[in-house]
């Protein structure tokens, strides 16, 4: 019988097999499982930013309705079992050992067969999908993993809405260099008849692509409207915001997240006319307040305040930006970074770096990461006080000399966000 740490073992050991684009070998694999998808309700959530976020907000809401609601997510941040959780708990050891032995026995009879080798995030998928099933999940919010069109996740049949978060510039090697053609992929998970719920923030490109692909899938297609939007002041911290004269208050921070939040109320308000579920305003207000999700402009500490944000796209460090220039108790912080070979590395370190007032760079535990070295050498051209460091913990402790009381922001990476969490609350 397979434990939780072989199974992490299994699956982590299928990332040699890389991301490969095709859906027929998760078809053939969830027929091999029986085709758990077809049995379950989805809310299908694509997007380059704020997807996480976005599906975190409808899956607590969904809770707060009194729905059995399962939430598929990716990365995780401390924790593999948090990409599978069921009313906010996260899967049990056991039983994604239990589960990943099935996939594993699936896949092992595709290969004698003579088939391709599941990836990685395929197999992850199939564990998500039956854990739902088994666990009764009346409504599924599923986050896509990478594009939309050939990501696992669309093995799923028509969803009750599929979403399209914020649309910019990443994985460019997969999906495409121009937003169109990103855009275009992120439209895979469209199904003929299927309500599309799109981010009121996209631009004009982005907008027309979703709209022709709508038109053809006869897909009806709801945006948000941000002069609805008005953010208010709220003393008492986290985000404060009215929508279409409506007061909500949300627990992350961020006026991205205000925008992230009318995705979730617009796709929900669909569904309720729809009659497909149904909730009170006052379950969507607690909902949306309850929902919480790490390393998304996550205040760890209170004094001095210590930021932690996977943010590592244009985008997300844009607006890791504005949420530094428009809170004066976040001015001038010490900056801990790291990011990915692959990543925009140097407008991230131009943006950050003149905003620090020390900037500690450091390397981490993946092969594509960029060197604690490299990265400090580009950081002294914006910011005189730049370090690199060899550990998370060296990093940590240089960030509380330096800070003088003041902020403290770790930001680059995902693979960032656990480790220099973890640091910073032993020495805080």
């Amino acid at each position: 019988m397979m434990n939780y740490r072989q199974a992490l073992d299994f699956i982590h050991a299928q990332h040699a097999h890389g991301t490969k684009p095709g859906l027929h070998r998760i078809k053939a694999l969830m027929q091999q499982l029986g085709n758990p998808q077809e049995r379950l309700k989805f809310i299908h959530i694509a997007g380059t930013n704020g997807k996480g976020s976005t599906a975190t907000m409808i899956a607590s809401v969904l809770q707060q309705a009194g729905y059995r609601t399962g939430c598929y997510t990716s990365p995780y941040v401390f924790d593999f079992r948090e990409r599978f959780t069921v009313n906010g708990r996260m899967i049990p050891q056991k039983r994604l050992a239990s589960l990943t032995q099935q996939v594993q026995s699936a896949a092992g009879r595709l290969i004698e067969n003579g088939l391709e080798p599941p990836t990685e995030f395929e197999l992850v998928t199939a564990v998500g999908l039956l854990y739902f099933l088994e666990c009764g999940c009346e409504i599924v919010v599923l986050e896509v993993g990478l594009g939309g069109r050939f990501d696992a996740t669309n093995i799923i049949q028509k969803p009750l809405a599929a979403v399209i978060c914020s649309i910019s510039m990443d994985h460019t090697e997969y999906l495409g260099d121009t937003l169109e053609k990103i855009a275009f992929e992120k439209c895979g998970i469209i199904k003929p008849g299927c309500p599309v719920v799109l981010y009121c923030k996209n631009t004009k490109e982005v907008q027309t692509v979703v709209s022709s692909r709508c038109r053809e899938m006869n897909a009806e297609l709801h945006t948000g409207d941000p002069e609805a939007l008005e953010q208010l002041f709220d003393p008492a911290g986290g985000t404060l915001f009215a929508y279409r004269g409506v007061p909500f208050r949300l627990s992350l921070l961020g006026k991205y997240q205000c925008f992230n939040a009318v995705t979730a109320i617009e796709t929900l308000t669909l569904l309720r006319a729809k009659k497909q579920i149904t909730f009170t305003d006052d379950q969507l207000k607690t909902g949306l307040q309850n929902a919480y999700i790490h390393a998304r402009l996550d205040q760890i500490h209170a004094q001095p305040p210590i930021i932690i944000d996977g943010g590592h796209n244009v985008e997300g460090i844009n607006s890791l930006c504005e949420a530094l220039d428009s809170n004066s108790t976040l001015s001038e912080p010490v900056i801990i970074f790291g990011m990915m070979r692959d990543k925009p590395y140097q407008y991230a370190i131009q943006k950050l770096a003149l905003r620090a007032k020390a900037f500690i760079c450091i390397g981490l535990p993946v092969s594509r990461a960029m060197p604690a070295h490299e990265l400090r050498d580009i950081a002294s051209l914006y910011c005189a006080n730049s370090y690199a460091c060899d550990s998370e913990a060296e990093a940590a402790l240089l960030a509380r000399d330096l800070c003088g009381g003041g902020a403290i922001v770790a930001a680059g990476s995902f693979y960032l966000a656990g480790g220099m969490t973890r640091a910073l609350k032993k020495i805080f």
